[in-house]
This record gives structure tokens, sequence and C-alpha cells, in this order.
């Protein structure tokens, strides 16, 4: 019969192995995993895996260790881009290398109160291998960062060329970077460089799985104050609209510079009524729900 220190230790290599297959890791049998690029992104120490930030090059190898506390990865650049577009100080090595790491939730006060007074960062993070969830994620992450800047970060396994053809009028905030593979290369690099506020925009089917990998980490290799996980429908808007889910019989939306009460629902259309019950005529595709309008209660 296996011991109880057996049983606890099996249980902490099965869910690091869970952990690192959930990233796209592979393992090498010995503990080490890897990317698909052969990078060593991660380590089972003691039955968890610890993820590395950072690159160092031993003999012949290059070779990913975990980073000192405190220190920037000098791995990756578009963090370094964001923080620069959006006219922030970038927090300087000699400010991260006074503090202690994300552990401990440390980082120059400049660049936190930087990132607060800005607000939440937003960004997506998706596959974008279907046009209609692309269409419905990038509509969130507008809507969301009220006319201020966000990033789009494609699976690197996408044709991100091809994305920014698609869509050319954001096509300066798709990153297209390699560092910036996995969620928590995305987390810990925005991190670093001095935002402590994310709203993550995903697709509904794959929202769970972010937020327990994101949470994940908070607190290791990143330590954020609000990382707020967005799930967007992956239906269009006319399924939705045909399932019944929006745009019902007394929904309250806007179509241009008018806001009014749905009162009759049509093939692909609405007819509804503003608040000098003047009816109006408007097209599911370009309406949009809102809550902040409201008719007089006498109506």
């Amino acid at each position: 019969m296996k011991q109880f220190q057996t049983f606890i230790t099996e249980a902490r290599v099965t869910k690091a192995s869970s952990q690192a297959k959930r990233l796209g890791l592979v393992g090498d049998g010995h503990g080490d995993w890897y990317d698909k690029q052969g990078n060593l992104k991660a380590k089972t120490i003691s039955g968890e895996l610890k993820m590395f930030s950072g690159r160092e090059r031993q003999d012949d190898a290059v070779v990913d260790k975990p980073a000192a506390q405190g220190t920037i990865a000098p791995r990756s650049t578009f963090a370094k881009d964001i923080v620069s577009n959006l006219g922030l100080v970038p927090p300087s090595a000699t400010q991260n290398g006074s503090g202690s790491g994300a552990g401990t939730g440390a980082q120059p006060s400049s660049a936190i109160s930087q990132a607060k007074d800005s607000g939440p960062l937003t960004i997506a993070f998706d596959k974008f291998d279907s046009d209609e969830v692309s269409n419905n994620i990038i509509a969130a992450v507008e809507e969301l960062s009220q006319g201020g800047a966000y990033y789009i970060f494609p699976s690197r396994d996408q044709d991100i060329d091809e994305l920014k053809i698609m869509y050319p009028d954001i096509s300066e905030s798709i990153i297209d970077d390699k560092n910036a593979e996995t969620i928590f290369d995305v987390l810990q690099s925005l991190y670093e460089n001095g935002f402590d506020a994310i709203n993550i925009v995903v697709r509904r089917s794959r929202a769970k799985a972010i937020t327990d990998l994101a949470y994940e980490q908070n607190g290791q290799l990143y330590n954020y104050t609000m990382l707020n996980v967005i799930p967007v429908d992956e239906k269009s808007i006319r399924e939705q609209y045909i399932a019944g889910e929006i745009f019902n019989i007394g929904s309250e939306v806007e179509y241009g510079n008018r806001c009014g009460k749905v009162i009759r629902r049509g093939a692909n259309h609405l007819i509804c009524v503003d608040e000098e019950k003047e009816m109006f005529r408007c097209w599911i595709s370009e309406a949009k729900e809102t809550s902040t309008f409201h008719l007089p209660v006498e109506f």
C-alpha cells in the first residue's frame, strides 16, 4: 500500500503535468518543459510547476532560468513598446532591482500610479481562427477600451500577417511577438513594465481555462491588483438574435444617436420607440443593447 506522502507527491506531479500540457508545453521526462520552439519554459520542482522568466546562456545551449526577483525579463519587447505607445515611463532596472519580485507585490511606485491613472489595459488573447469570433472579440475590446489603446495577442500558430490585413484599421494593435506565446508570457511582461490592472477578452469557451491559468500565477510571476477576464459569445449576432438571446421585446437599444425600446422583432430588424414615443426602425447588425436608457414609467 502506498504511503500518504507518496500519494501527495504523485498528485503534485500530476497537477504540474496537467498545467504544463494546458500551456502546450512538452516534457523531456526529467521535469523540464519546453515550448514548440524548443525553449525551456518551466520545470517541475517539488511537484509544482515553476515558470521561468528571462533567458541566459550556459555553455553552448540557450537555457531559460527563473529571473532574479525584481528584474525585468529581457526576452520581450512588446510590453516595452506598449508602454512607449501609451506615453508611460517604463520602470528602470535600478528601480526594479531595489525592490522585491512579483511574489511580494513590489513595483516601482511611479509605474503603478501611471498604470492606475490610465485605467486597466484591455487586451484580447485568442486563436482568432473564426471571423465571427474575431469580430465579436475585437468589438468587445474596442468597447471596453472606451476609445483608448488596446492590444490583440493572436495564437502563435495563426497567420498574424493575414490577420493584420483583415483588420487594417487596428493592425498596429495586433502583437506579433514570439515571446507572447502563452497568457503567462503576456501577463508577466506587461506587469514587469508597469501595468497592474488588466482586462482580458477571450472567447466564452476558453474563459474558465484562461481565468484559472491567469490567477494561478498571480502573486508568483506577477501580482495584479485587478485581473478581469471577459468572455465573449462565439455566436454571430444573427445566431444570438434567432436564439432569443438579444434584442428581445422590451430591450433598450442604441442605434446611431437614437435610443429606444424594442416593441417588435423582424427577421433582421427591430421596431423601436424612443422617449418622444416616436417609432423608428433599425438593423440588428447596427443596433446595440444598453441599460443606460430608460423610458418614462408611465409609457
